[in-house]
């Protein structure tokens, strides 16, 4: 797992991602239950969850649409995404997911598609 900014991904996230509904439902009902049992356990990862199941259906890294310019916070220091702990919580979930899926589904791509 690795949050550097960099013009590689293979991860959106899915506050701010588009997909089609069949995936909800395939996440809810179709996907192995310790994926659901992780991310219930964790009370995170559902994001990396996504990823991983729409990356192995379709077998197609996901495609990134954003501005040129990055958001900056700077009376933002506390974040959640800067913990050390979350970090490592998140890095966590991307081993089991592999060792439940049984490979890394998740394909790299350097497409994006700026406004």
């Amino acid at each position: 797992y690795n949050s550097n900014y960099t013009c590689e991904l293979s991860m959106v996230l899915t506050g701010a991602a588009f997909f089609h509904k069949y995936y909800t439902y395939l996440y809810t009902l179709w996907q192995p239950k310790a994926v659901l049992d992780l991310v219930d356990d964790k009370l995170n990862c559902e994001d990396i969850a996504m990823n991983f199941l729409i990356s192995h259906i379709t077998r197609k890294p996901p495609l990134k649409i954003t501005s040129r310019w990055t958001f900056r916070c700077p009376d933002c220091q506390d974040t959640l995404s800067q913990s050390d702990v979350h970090f490592n919580e998140r890095h966590e979930c991307v081993n089991m997911l592999t060792q439940i899926y049984g490979y890394m589904p998740l394909l790299y791509t350097q497409f994006r598609l700026d406004s």
